[in-house]
Protein backbone atom coordinates (compact mmCIF):
# COMPACT_ATOMS: atom_id res chain seq x y z
CA UNK A 1 0.00 0.00 0.00
CA UNK A 2 1.64 3.46 -0.86
CA UNK A 3 -0.35 6.84 -1.61
CA UNK A 4 -3.65 7.74 -2.18
CA UNK A 5 -5.35 11.18 -2.67
CA UNK A 6 -8.56 12.45 -2.32
CA UNK A 7 -10.47 15.75 -3.54
CA UNK A 8 -12.54 16.58 -0.18
CA UNK A 9 -15.44 18.96 -1.28
CA UNK A 10 -18.45 18.51 1.88
CA UNK A 11 -20.79 19.41 -0.88
CA UNK A 12 -19.86 16.45 -3.16
CA UNK A 13 -21.89 13.14 -2.05
CA UNK A 14 -19.28 11.10 -4.30
CA UNK A 15 -16.14 12.92 -2.73
CA UNK A 16 -17.56 11.88 0.55
CA UNK A 17 -18.16 8.31 -0.15
CA UNK A 18 -14.82 8.43 -1.24
CA UNK A 19 -13.29 9.51 1.73
CA UNK A 20 -15.26 7.48 3.84
CA UNK A 21 -14.44 3.98 1.95
CA UNK A 22 -10.44 5.16 2.46
CA UNK A 23 -10.98 5.04 6.08
CA UNK A 24 -13.70 2.34 5.96
CA UNK A 25 -16.24 4.43 8.00
CA UNK A 26 -19.22 3.59 6.14
CA UNK A 27 -21.82 2.46 8.40
CA UNK A 28 -20.17 3.21 11.60
CA UNK A 29 -20.28 5.81 14.32
CA UNK A 30 -17.69 7.30 12.19
CA UNK A 31 -19.58 7.89 9.29
CA UNK A 32 -21.44 10.82 11.06
CA UNK A 33 -18.39 11.90 13.15
CA UNK A 34 -16.53 12.72 9.87
CA UNK A 35 -19.46 14.74 8.70
CA UNK A 36 -19.66 17.18 11.68
CA UNK A 37 -16.17 17.13 11.35
CA UNK A 38 -16.49 18.58 7.91
CA UNK A 39 -18.62 21.03 8.20
CA UNK A 40 -16.43 23.00 9.63
CA UNK A 41 -14.66 23.44 5.94
CA UNK A 42 -16.21 26.36 4.09
CA UNK A 43 -13.69 25.22 0.80
CA UNK A 44 -12.85 21.67 -0.68
CA UNK A 45 -9.28 20.65 0.20
CA UNK A 46 -6.46 17.58 -1.14
CA UNK A 47 -6.12 14.91 1.52
CA UNK A 48 -3.37 12.34 1.12
CA UNK A 49 -2.99 9.13 3.17
CA UNK A 50 0.23 8.01 2.83
CA UNK A 51 1.44 4.82 4.02
CA UNK A 52 5.25 4.91 2.79
CA UNK A 53 6.85 7.76 4.37
CA UNK A 54 5.75 7.63 7.75
CA UNK A 55 9.12 7.74 10.21
CA UNK A 56 8.04 5.70 12.96
CA UNK A 57 4.38 3.65 13.73
CA UNK A 58 4.78 5.17 17.64
CA UNK A 59 1.58 6.26 19.01
CA UNK A 60 4.10 9.56 20.18
CA UNK A 61 4.72 9.90 16.59
CA UNK A 62 2.35 12.73 14.61
CA UNK A 63 -0.17 10.72 12.54
CA UNK A 64 -0.87 13.76 10.15
CA UNK A 65 1.40 16.87 8.95
CA UNK A 66 0.50 19.71 6.39
CA UNK A 67 2.21 20.13 3.09
CA UNK A 68 3.08 24.03 3.68
CA UNK A 69 4.11 24.37 0.01
CA UNK A 70 0.53 22.91 -1.16
CA UNK A 71 -2.03 23.38 1.39
CA UNK A 72 -2.46 19.81 1.33
CA UNK A 73 -3.30 17.63 4.29
CA UNK A 74 -0.84 14.53 4.64
CA UNK A 75 -2.43 11.65 7.15
CA UNK A 76 -0.23 8.59 7.27
CA UNK A 77 -2.63 5.95 8.54
CA UNK A 78 -6.69 5.25 8.14
CA UNK A 79 -7.63 5.49 11.28
CA UNK A 80 -11.49 7.59 11.57
CA UNK A 81 -10.31 8.97 14.94
CA UNK A 82 -7.42 10.34 12.94
CA UNK A 83 -8.96 11.60 10.30
CA UNK A 84 -11.55 13.49 12.52
CA UNK A 85 -8.16 14.98 14.17
CA UNK A 86 -6.41 15.86 10.93
CA UNK A 87 -9.53 17.38 9.63
CA UNK A 88 -10.62 19.57 12.85
CA UNK A 89 -6.98 20.41 12.96
CA UNK A 90 -7.12 21.69 8.84
CA UNK A 91 -9.43 23.51 9.33
CA UNK A 92 -7.36 25.53 12.19
CA UNK A 93 -4.87 25.42 9.51
CA UNK A 94 -7.04 27.37 7.03
CA UNK A 95 -8.31 29.91 9.07
CA UNK A 96 -4.34 30.89 10.02
CA UNK A 97 -3.64 29.30 13.13
CA UNK A 98 0.05 29.79 13.37
CA UNK A 99 2.17 26.46 12.92
CA UNK A 100 5.34 28.09 13.03
CA UNK A 101 6.59 25.22 10.98
CA UNK A 102 9.37 26.10 8.72
CA UNK A 103 11.63 27.62 11.61
CA UNK A 104 15.11 26.20 12.75
CA UNK A 105 13.75 26.00 16.86
CA UNK A 106 12.21 22.43 17.23
CA UNK A 107 11.22 23.35 20.12
CA UNK A 108 9.16 26.45 19.05
CA UNK A 109 6.86 23.75 16.70
CA UNK A 110 6.62 21.33 19.27
CA UNK A 111 4.92 24.20 21.43
CA UNK A 112 2.60 24.89 18.64
CA UNK A 113 1.60 21.17 17.96
CA UNK A 114 0.76 21.26 21.66
CA UNK A 115 -1.44 24.26 21.74
CA UNK A 116 -3.19 22.87 18.80
CA UNK A 117 -4.04 20.04 20.23
CA UNK A 118 -5.96 21.58 22.94
CA UNK A 119 -7.74 23.75 20.64
CA UNK A 120 -8.67 20.57 19.01
CA UNK A 121 -10.29 19.10 21.39
CA UNK A 122 -12.65 22.24 22.32
CA UNK A 123 -13.33 22.33 18.58
CA UNK A 124 -14.61 18.30 19.51
CA UNK A 125 -16.71 19.58 22.94
CA UNK A 126 -18.12 22.63 20.78
CA UNK A 127 -19.17 19.90 18.13
CA UNK A 128 -20.55 17.23 20.42
CA UNK A 129 -18.00 14.64 18.99
CA UNK A 130 -16.08 12.43 21.73
CA UNK A 131 -12.67 14.21 22.67
CA UNK A 132 -9.46 11.73 22.98
CA UNK A 133 -8.88 10.54 26.43
CA UNK A 134 -6.68 11.84 28.99
CA UNK A 135 -3.30 9.72 29.46
CA UNK A 136 -4.24 7.54 26.22
CA UNK A 137 -0.92 5.95 26.46
CA UNK A 138 2.35 5.66 29.22
CA UNK A 139 5.98 6.00 28.79
CA UNK A 140 9.27 5.81 30.49
CA UNK A 141 11.41 8.09 30.74
CA UNK A 142 15.51 7.04 30.18
CA UNK A 143 17.13 8.63 33.32
CA UNK A 144 20.12 9.86 30.87
CA UNK A 145 17.83 12.59 29.53
CA UNK A 146 16.55 14.20 32.33
CA UNK A 147 18.78 13.81 34.81
CA UNK A 148 20.39 17.21 33.88
CA UNK A 149 18.65 19.83 32.70
CA UNK A 150 19.83 21.04 29.23
CA UNK A 151 19.02 22.01 25.49
CA UNK A 152 18.69 18.01 25.51
CA UNK A 153 16.38 17.42 28.30
CA UNK A 154 14.49 20.89 27.28
CA UNK A 155 13.91 19.75 23.94
CA UNK A 156 12.20 16.53 25.48
CA UNK A 157 10.15 17.85 28.40
CA UNK A 158 8.71 20.26 25.56
CA UNK A 159 7.88 17.68 23.23
CA UNK A 160 6.19 15.83 26.17
CA UNK A 161 4.54 18.90 27.53
CA UNK A 162 2.22 19.16 24.40
CA UNK A 163 1.11 15.18 24.43
CA UNK A 164 -1.37 15.59 27.32
CA UNK A 165 -2.47 12.15 26.16
CA UNK A 166 0.70 10.87 27.84
CA UNK A 167 1.37 9.51 31.49
CA UNK A 168 5.07 10.60 31.39
CA UNK A 169 6.70 8.06 33.99
CA UNK A 170 10.20 10.10 35.40
CA UNK A 171 12.74 8.31 36.59
CA UNK A 172 14.58 8.32 40.09
CA UNK A 173 17.73 10.90 39.73
CA UNK A 174 15.36 12.93 37.41
CA UNK A 175 16.66 16.30 38.12
CA UNK A 176 14.17 18.92 40.12
CA UNK A 177 14.78 21.30 37.30
CA UNK A 178 13.32 19.59 34.22
CA UNK A 179 10.28 18.16 36.38
CA UNK A 180 9.37 21.89 37.30
CA UNK A 181 10.29 23.21 33.71
CA UNK A 182 7.65 20.13 32.22
CA UNK A 183 4.91 21.44 34.60
CA UNK A 184 5.40 24.91 33.40
CA UNK A 185 5.43 24.42 30.06
CA UNK A 186 2.46 22.01 30.38
CA UNK A 187 0.46 24.76 31.79
CA UNK A 188 1.56 27.68 29.36
CA UNK A 189 0.68 25.08 26.10
CA UNK A 190 -2.87 25.08 28.07
CA UNK A 191 -2.72 28.10 28.44
CA UNK A 192 -2.03 29.50 24.73
CA UNK A 193 -5.23 27.55 23.75
CA UNK A 194 -7.31 28.39 26.36
CA UNK A 195 -10.99 29.83 25.26
CA UNK A 196 -9.90 28.99 21.82
CA UNK A 197 -12.23 29.02 19.00
CA UNK A 198 -11.91 28.45 15.67
CA UNK A 199 -12.31 31.96 14.57
CA UNK A 200 -9.84 33.02 17.63
CA UNK A 201 -6.71 32.46 15.35
CA UNK A 202 -5.83 35.84 16.05
CA UNK A 203 -5.77 35.22 19.64
CA UNK A 204 -4.38 32.13 19.60
CA UNK A 205 -1.35 33.53 17.26
CA UNK A 206 -0.86 36.40 19.66
CA UNK A 207 -0.80 34.42 22.70
CA UNK A 208 1.98 31.92 21.02
CA UNK A 209 3.90 34.40 20.00
CA UNK A 210 4.28 35.87 23.34
CA UNK A 211 4.35 32.14 25.05
CA UNK A 212 7.93 31.77 22.69
CA UNK A 213 9.42 34.70 23.90
CA UNK A 214 8.96 33.71 27.69
CA UNK A 215 9.71 30.31 27.29
CA UNK A 216 13.20 31.48 25.48
CA UNK A 217 13.81 33.82 27.97
CA UNK A 218 12.70 32.27 31.45
CA UNK A 219 13.11 28.47 31.10
CA UNK A 220 15.10 27.58 27.63
CA UNK A 221 18.69 26.43 29.60
CA UNK A 222 21.27 29.29 29.16
CA UNK A 223 25.04 28.07 28.87
CA UNK A 224 25.59 25.53 31.05
CA UNK A 225 27.14 26.63 34.81
CA UNK A 226 28.95 24.46 37.23
CA UNK A 227 26.25 25.70 39.63
CA UNK A 228 23.71 23.49 38.20
CA UNK A 229 25.19 20.16 39.50
CA UNK A 230 23.62 22.21 42.84
CA UNK A 231 20.02 20.38 41.81
CA UNK A 232 20.00 16.98 42.37
CA UNK A 233 16.15 15.22 42.05
CA UNK A 234 15.60 16.25 45.27
CA UNK A 235 16.27 20.05 44.80
CA UNK A 236 19.99 21.40 46.85
CA UNK A 237 22.48 19.00 45.86
CA UNK A 238 26.24 18.61 47.52
CA UNK A 239 27.57 17.05 44.32
CA UNK A 240 28.82 20.64 43.14
CA UNK A 241 31.28 20.29 46.14
CA UNK A 242 32.76 16.74 45.64
CA UNK A 243 32.21 15.17 49.18
CA UNK A 244 28.88 14.26 51.04
CA UNK A 245 27.42 14.44 54.72
CA UNK A 246 29.58 11.64 55.67
CA UNK A 247 32.57 13.85 55.08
Amino acid sequence: MGKTNVYVDKTDQSSIEALLALFDAQGTDHEQEIKIALSLHERPFLLYVDHINRPNASPLQDAFTFNMETDELVVFNDEPSTLIDAILEMAMFVRGFNTVMGIDDDWKIQVAIGAWRHVRETLKTELLLPTSPQKLWGADLELETVQQYNMISFGAVVFMAGRPDVDWNFPTGTSSLVTNAFQRLSQIIEAIALNVSLDDQIVFNRRLSRALIMIEESIMPKDISPFDDLFGPEGFSDKFFGDSPED
